[in-house]
């Protein structure tokens, strides 16, 4: 794989990480909460704060990342992002509106923790947990779109626009979205279980009551998420059978192949990858279950095997959304190779089309002192996350905070 596509794919996998690890704690932060002063349990309501406060970091960390991704992608490939801005201006825009929302009920969740009556910062709580659902409904949207470009107009003068509506009828949107927001729930349980259960043996006897619970809630509910996912992931596979070129690139290696048949780049091996890990994690999570069924806790040997599996289920969700990607490679719009479609399209907009739309790397770009000089700072920014996320996990503040 080129140097371009290897530095964009790298950004974009750990914004996804992070960005997917969001949603799910944005959704169980304030569950948590709720039922911690419903109940009166103080170690859960500190539980809710800790992970309130690791969900605050992993934002920050999302937003570095996807920084990142977007220079990444206007350095290198400035036709595709001006003509994909231009088509998927709607989409794009509802993201960005979300985001926008999504900070501001971050901070005041945060910072409204002691200071808001419980039903406000809970009402907070939920604005969060919605926002952080619509923000990758946009962004799927546009991913949707290139998968096949349904909604793709002429104007009566022959400027290419998107009809939203019918762009929303697009058959691998729903599927993709539905499995992309499972998908970070299952994460989130996975890490939260894991962390939770290392955490069981290095905590006071309240912060042990409260891990366990949370520890016998995520394993539960990622058992739940896994099957939903590996369903939800069935419909979208059947759903790229329009995207023919796309389908073949992933499942051709097993025999799955539609309309000619013709694998132009197999990507079937990171397929049989993920599925791999994907069946790990479900083995180690049924076993695990099984142990907490038994009444009593788990031992430390079992704490460390759960956190695997949260490590294997950011390790698949990276994969996944790379082979997603990789599949349409050497085009960003999966579809440009049918010929139905191409053929359909009047000059100049088609060759408008393909020059922006087929993954050329912009040259002035691709320098190698440039490339050196990309790679110096991209190496700056994994060490001052990966020091970020110790101080953030490790690091023991001089000061307690109250709660």
């Amino acid at each position: 794989m080129d140097v371009p596509i290897t530095f964009v794919a790298l950004a974009f996998g750990l914004h996804i990480a992070m960005v997917n690890l969001g949603i799910a704690l944005a959704t169980l932060v304030p569950y948590f909460k709720w039922r911690a002063e419903k109940l009166g349990n103080n170690g859960l309501l500190k539980a809710a704060r800790s992970l309130m406060k690791f969900y605050a970091a992993t934002y920050a960390l999302a937003g570095v990342f996807g920084t990142a991704f977007t220079v990444f992608l206007l350095s290198f490939y400035p036709k595709f992002i001006g003509l994909a801005g231009h088509l998927t201006f709607v989409p794009f825009g509802l993201a960005i509106l979300f985001i926008a929302l999504h900070f501001l009920t971050i901070t005041t969740y945060w910072y409204g923790w002691n200071h808001l009556s419980r039903q406000t910062h809970l009402a907070v709580g939920i604005l969060m947990a919605i926002s952080s659902y619509i923000i990758p409904l946009g962004f799927r949207a546009v991913f949707a779109f290139l998968n096949t470009p349904i909604g793709l107009k002429l104007d009566p003068s022959g400027k290419p626009y998107l009809d939203v509506l019918e762009a929303l009828s697009n058959p691998t949107l729903l599927p993709l979205y539905l499995k992309s927001i499972v998908g970070a729930l299952t994460v989130g349980f996975l890490v939260m279980a894991g962390a939770f259960s290392y955490k069981y043996f290095h905590s006071s006897e309240e912060e042990r009551r409260a891990a366990e619970e949370l520890v016998r809630f995520s394993t539960l509910g990622a058992i739940i998420t896994l099957i939903a996912m590996v369903l939800l992931g069935t419909w979208y596979g059947f759903s790229l059978m329009i995207v023919e070129y796309k389908f073949n690139n992933i499942f051709g290696a097993f025999g799955w192949t539609v309309g000619d048949g013709v694998i132009h780049q197999n990507y079937g091996w990171l397929f049989a990858f993920k599925i791999t890990l994907v069946a790990l994690q479900f083995i180690i999570v049924l076993y695990i279950y099984g142990k907490l069924r038994g009444g009593s806790f788990i031992n430390l040997g079992q704490a460390k095997l759960l956190m695997s599996a949260g490590t294997l289920s950011l390790i698949v969700l990276i994969s996944g959304e790379l082979l997603n990607e990789y599949s349409q490679y050497p085009y960003f719009v999966a579809d440009l190779t049918d010929p139905k479609i191409a053929s359909a399209l009047p000059e100049p907009v088609k060759q408008l089309l393909v020059d922006a739309l087929v993954i050329k790397p912009n040259v002035l770009a691709t320098g190698s002192e440039l490339i050196m000089l990309t790679l110096g700072f991209l190496g700056a920014l994994l060490v001052a996350a990966a020091f970020f996320i110790y101080l953030i996990l490790l690091a023991k503040p001089k000061i307690e905070e109250e709660y």
